[in-house]
């Protein structure tokens, strides 16, 4: 099926979902490739096109582009990736990372909201508290991937145990965190 971005966009614009999914069909994987590229982890990239997808919906209303879409959206995935990068690379900056993921995770990323709760110092006790209940090698892992910034490889070399291992137990502390943390969202 021929389509024209700006039709699609202008679509998209007026809420048009079937539009957006499309889009997302199209571009998803060619982005997920290209912010590998840039920040060589697989899950990483995957989770900065979905974020930069994410703001794109919530944005579609202001956001204006005047050029094509595809330059649009690869531009958007340059400048997540290369933020992830300046985020990262402060270890003093820790403890804001792994809240700010652990809220963009369960809540997306609405800046706004974020900022209301990384102020939260209730949230902050409650997360640690959240963290602390989790199983021994469940919570290990879930430090190693989000305190000391680990990708599921290195957590399996680390620990000699599979990358699916550790998918699923990170799934797991995220899902135990998530309820934990319900009552803040």
């Amino acid at each position: 099926m021929a389509w024209s971005e700006k039709e699609i966009w202008e679509k998209i614009k007026k809420n048009d979902k079937k539009s957006f999914e499309m889009l997302f069909n199209h571009y998803h994987d060619s982005l997920c490739l290209y912010s590998y590229g840039l920040v060589k982890n697989e899950e990483t990239a995957e989770e900065i096109v979905n974020d930069v997808f994410f703001k794109i919906w919530n944005k579609r209303d202001v956001i204006q582009i005047n050029y094509n879409v595809r330059q649009y959206l690869f531009r958007s995935v340059f400048n997540a990736s290369t933020d992830f990068f300046r985020q990262n690379l402060s270890s003093s900056q820790h403890s804001f990372i792994e809240i700010d993921e652990l809220i963009n995770e369960t809540i997306g990323t609405n800046e706004d909201y974020i900022i209301n709760f990384l102020d939260n110092e209730d949230l902050q006790k409650d997360l640690i508290e959240a963290i602390e209940l989790l199983p021994s090698k469940c919570k290990i892992i879930f430090c190693l991937s989000r305190f000391d910034l680990l990708t599921y490889s290195e957590i399996s070399e680390r620990l000699n145990i599979s990358v699916n291992t550790i998918k699923t137990q990170m799934s797991r502390a995220l899902d135990t965190l998530r309820k934990h943390l319900e009552k803040y969202f």
